[in-house]
């Protein structure tokens, strides 16, 4: 009986511990495939259990090979389980993209009467469809970069950023000088300083200090690359708008062309005309002459 129920406490442990494996390999599958393929639309939840089945799987193909599947909780083992979670995530990504395509292509050739034109638009971006609706309603779509990107900040952010502006000024590091040199000649002037030399505490401050000034230069810099590309958008945008009304002038300027040619033959078949019938009455009035 004390057997019996070793053996299942065992086996208990075993199926815990792999139950873990594969929530861990289910995780891992939905960030990686995540972080890989740049996609968004399907959500967390998703990622994690097509990751569960994916690990799943993998130890089941890994099985139908003839191999031997590591013992749970081993680095082979969460190994082989992301490996197939990714598989599977991969193929679920690839799938949900190709009915996507299928969804766009049937609902622009669906729609009766619909022009090459309608069909195109339904095909662009979020960004061309907004510069084009931009350019029919006769908007701007420039704006004051500085203070877009300034608004979209948290006060955590704006608090980041003037750390780190403070950090790289002559000011701080004028200050940051003074400080050093006052408490290495306050604790050699007295007899029993706080710091004596090689000033221990004064290095655990200069640490703490770089720990925690060294993230938040970080991300400054971060956000200073994010307002780089929402820079970078804004001049595609821009630009776009204006290629497409460079575009729209050309076109008009071809149709009014085309108008003026219209109108310069059909004033020419007049004047053909007159003539004609010019030349007609003077060879009448020659023969009456004669």
């Amino acid at each position: 009986m004390h057997t019996r129920t070793s053996v299942e406490v065992i086996c208990t442990r075993e199926e815990y511990m792999q139950a873990v494996v594969w929530l861990i390999s289910g995780l891992l599958a939905g960030w990686l495939a995540r972080l890989v393929m740049k996609e968004r639309r399907i959500g967390f939840l998703a990622d994690f259990t097509l990751g569960i089945l994916g690990g799943v799987s993998g130890a089941w193909m890994l099985r139908s090979v003839g191999g031997s599947v590591p013992p749970a909780g081993s680095p082979a083992h969460l190994a082989v389980a992301v490996i197939g979670a990714m598989v599977l995530v991969g193929v679920a990504r690839l799938l949900s993209r190709f009915t996507r395509r299928v969804k766009i292509s049937a609902r622009s050739g669906a729609v009766p009467g619909m022009s090459d034109l309608e069909a195109y638009v339904r095909r662009l971006g979020k960004v061309e469809r907004r510069v084009f609706n931009a350019l029919l309603r006769r908007q701007t779509i420039a704006q004051d970069i500085t203070e877009s990107f300034q608004e979209q900040l948290t006060f955590g952010q704006r608090v980041s950023d003037k750390i780190a502006e403070f950090g790289g000024s002559w000011t701080f590091l004028g200050l940051f000088a003074a400080f050093m040199l006052g408490w290495i000649f306050l604790n050699s002037a007295q007899d029993r300083p706080f710091d004596p030399f090689p000033f221990i505490l004064l290095n655990l401050l200069l640490s703490c200090l770089a720990a925690v000034q060294a993230p938040v230069i970080m991300m400054s810099q971060n956000r200073q690359a994010a307002k780089d590309r929402f820079e970078a958008q804004q001049d595609y945008q821009v630009n776009l708008k204006a290629e497409m009304e460079i575009m729209s002038i050309q076109a008009k300027l071809d149709e009014a062309r085309e108008l003026q040619w219209k109108s310069l033959l059909e004033l020419q078949n007049r004047q053909m005309e007159i003539l004609s019938r010019m030349e007609q009455r003077l060879e009448l009035l020659e023969r009456n002459a004669e």
